[in-house]
C-alpha cells in the first residue's frame, strides 16, 4: 500500500473489520510503523503530518497489547499473526481522521 492518507483511512478500516481485512492487525501495524518512519526525518504536508500521531500510536499500542497479554516466552516463540487488537480501537483512531 502506498503510503498516503487514503491509504492509512484503508488500512485503520480494515484494522476495525478484521473478518474482510487481507492483512493482519500485526502486518497493519507494521505498516503503520513504515509509514511514520519514511516521515521520520522529512517535512510532510500538513496532511501527512496529521496521520503521523496516530499512526505511531497504532504500532506502539500493537506492542504493548502484547506485552501485556503474553508472556516473555510467548512474545519471544508466537508470530502473533492470528492476534487481534480490540476493534473499538481501530474505530477510534478513525474517527481522530474524520
Amino acid at each position: 500500500m502506498p503510503f498516503t492518507r487514503a491509504s492509512a483511512v484503508r488500512m485503520l478500516t480494515w484494522g476495525a473489520n478484521p473478518d474482510s481485512s487481507p492483512y493482519s492487525h500485526k502486518q497493519i501495524a507494521e505498516w503503520c510503523d513504515r509509514f511514520w518512519c519514511k516521515y521520520l526525518e522529512v517535512d510532510a504536508d500538513a496532511e501527512i503530518e496529521n496521520l503521523l500521531p496516530i499512526l505511531t500510536h497504532v504500532e506502539t499500542q500493537w506492542d504493548l497489547y502484547l506485552v501485556n497479554t503474553y508472556s516473555i516466552e510467548a512474545l519471544q516463540t508466537q508470530d502473533f499473526e492470528q492476534e487481534q487488537m480490540p476493534k473499538e480501537w481501530f474505530n477510534e483512531w478513525l474517527s481522530q481522521l474524520a
